[in-house]
């Protein structure tokens, strides 16, 4: 019996039906390199080549066209099988997916959902691997900042953060109350991938196309310990936006804080996964709201 993976079919079936490495990875939220390997992981574990990769576009080989309906099939029995467990589960155990630098919004959430009943289980899964654990069924709910393009999942907007540019010392900017985006233009700014936080880099370049502006990248963004590190070292200023629920709780040594004006706010998503029953799912967003009223204080326009 050929031994291959779950979410290897899974991302066969997309790139099957993207006929594209990349457009297949976005929608995965993967890089576009996990999404080739895993193929050829499952190609070499089922002994045949599933895509003809030997002109501008691919194709799907005659093997491949002949297994896409079976691999459909054995992912819709996998999520049946999924969903027939949640029925029967004695308690309502909720596997909800976080991540750095949610703020205090988090805790309460799960505080408000203990008192209806769930036992909430957190699991740190990174923003990039989110989607692909929801729809295998690794977690039940996952909060996203950022629109979530998999029509499969289920979502509703519950908040909105606010950034703030963090910089350091020795930063032309680090003594000012506030900063506008063509201030900050005049430096590189650390960054994640495209492929690790598009949503980021999505409202940042919304902000500076508005201003006739281009954002220049320096530094990549790893953690926010390792770049503050970097950054309070390096010679040349740079900036790192951060979430301003996030500064609230923590402070770094040769780290300065300043607002960005006008406000720039990125929305947080919760997103369920397609076996959620629909009750939890009320239950989950009722909560999300209920948080954010409470934790709400006023965004500029």
């Amino acid at each position: 019996m050929a031994d291959f993976e779950l979410r290897q079919v899974r991302i066969f079936v997309t790139v099957a039906e993207e006929l594209h490495f990349r457009r297949a990875a976005d929608r995965l939220f993967l890089p576009q390199s996990v999404v080739s390997e895993q193929v050829k992981r499952l190609e070499h574990a089922l002994g045949v080549e599933l895509f003809d990769r030997s002109r501008r576009n691919i194709i799907l080989t005659s093997a491949g066209m002949s297994l896409l309906p079976l691999a459909r099939t054995l992912l819709d029995d996998a999520a049946a099988l999924s969903s027939a467990a949640n029925e029967y589960r004695s308690t309502r155990v909720l596997r909800l997916g976080i991540g750095c630098g949610m703020g205090r919004r988090v805790p309460l959430v799960f505080k408000d959902l203990a008192r209806k009943g769930y036992t909430v289980r957190a699991v740190e899964v990174p923003p990039e691997q989110r989607a692909a654990s929801l729809a295998d069924g690794t977690i039940d709910a996952a909060f996203f900042r950022g629109r979530v393009r998999d029509m499969r999942l289920r979502s509703g907007r519950v908040w909105e953060d606010r950034l703030i540019a963090a910089m350091p010392e020795h930063h032309p900017l680090a003594g000012k109350d506030s900063v506008s985006i063509q201030e900050l233009a005049g430096s590189p700014v650390a960054l994640a991938s495209y492929d690790v936080n598009p949503a980021l880099h999505d409202v940042l370049n919304e902000a500076y196309s508005a201003q006739g502006l281009r954002l220049t990248v320096g530094m990549p963004f790893t953690s926010v310990e390792a770049t503050f590190a970097v950054m309070a070292a390096n010679p040349t200023p740079m900036w790192t936006p951060i979430y301003e629920t996030y500064e609230a709780e923590h402070q770094y040594e040769g780290i300065r804080v300043v607002s960005i004006e006008p406000t720039i706010t990125i929305p947080t998503f919760l997103v369920a996964a397609p076996t959620m029953q629909n009750h939890w799912y009320s239950d989950l967003i009722g909560t999300c709201e209920t948080v954010a009223m409470s934790c709400a204080e006023p965004i500029a326009a």
